[in-house]
């Protein structure tokens, strides 16, 4: 570097202006490099190990129903166009369908199915999640890769439910439930696994890997 700003010393102006120019625009790259590298590896980091999400405040936990993946009227139902049941793989379907219906849309887990496969809503038994907001234009979602609790609390500011992706009590196996609320440091959900009206605790899962919000379309 100090040979380079010697020989840009010695230069005339007008290379001296070029050589500068040149100079800057390297730098500006190396920062955006080192910029998304850290955003890259956080992202990584995230959805391979997890994060704690810690409510900074209490919120109030609505009353709330919510749908069970394994409701005896759609739990043999096949998901999309895969034959993988609702009952053992609809944890995802219950909770946006749970959320929909709290932005005074109502449907059901099975509804939302039946709809979402008429506009090739799922890839095997995923979600696509763009396919949401053309089965439903007045309903979208948003999503972060980079998430923290300070995005949850806005959520749940604002009277959505946040969408989280879990390890089902702390094992290998991934599971969506809902948040809809805080209490005495720790967020408040609801399980597609449970019965329709408990709540249960994030922490009893650990570490979150993945985010997600529905909302009105337009917000």
């Amino acid at each position: 570097m100090r040979k380079l700003l010697e020989r840009i010393n010695k230069a005339s102006s007008g290379k001296k202006r070029l050589y500068y120019s040149l100079l800057s625009v390297s730098i500006v790259i190396m920062i955006a490099i080192v910029i998304l590298a850290l955003y890259v590896g956080r992202v990584y980091y995230i959805k391979t190990y997890g994060i704690r999400l810690i409510p900074t405040q209490d919120y109030a936990v609505p009353e709330l129903s919510y749908y069970r993946q394994n409701d005896p009227e759609w739990q043999d139902e096949e998901i999309g166009a895969s034959q993988r049941k609702m009952g053992s793989t609809g944890c995802l379907v219950s909770c946006v369908a749970t959320a929909i219906s709290q932005l005074d849309s109502p449907i059901t887990p099975m509804e939302f199915n039946d709809k979402l496969t008429q506009f090739n809503g799922f890839q095997g038994a995923d979600l696509i999640w763009y396919k949401i907001n053309e089965a439903f234009p007045n309903i979208d979602y948003r999503y972060r890769r980079i998430f923290n609790n300070r995005m949850i609390e806005s959520d749940l500011k604002k009277g959505l439910l946040p969408i989280v992706n879990v390890k089902y009590h702390k094992t290998g196996i991934t599971h969506w439930v809902i948040i809809t609320g805080a209490r005495d440091g720790e967020f408040i959900i609801c399980d597609p696994l449970g019965d329709g009206q408990s709540t249960s605790l994030l922490s009893d899962h650990g570490k979150v890997y993945s985010y997600r919000v529905i909302e009105r379309d337009g917000n």
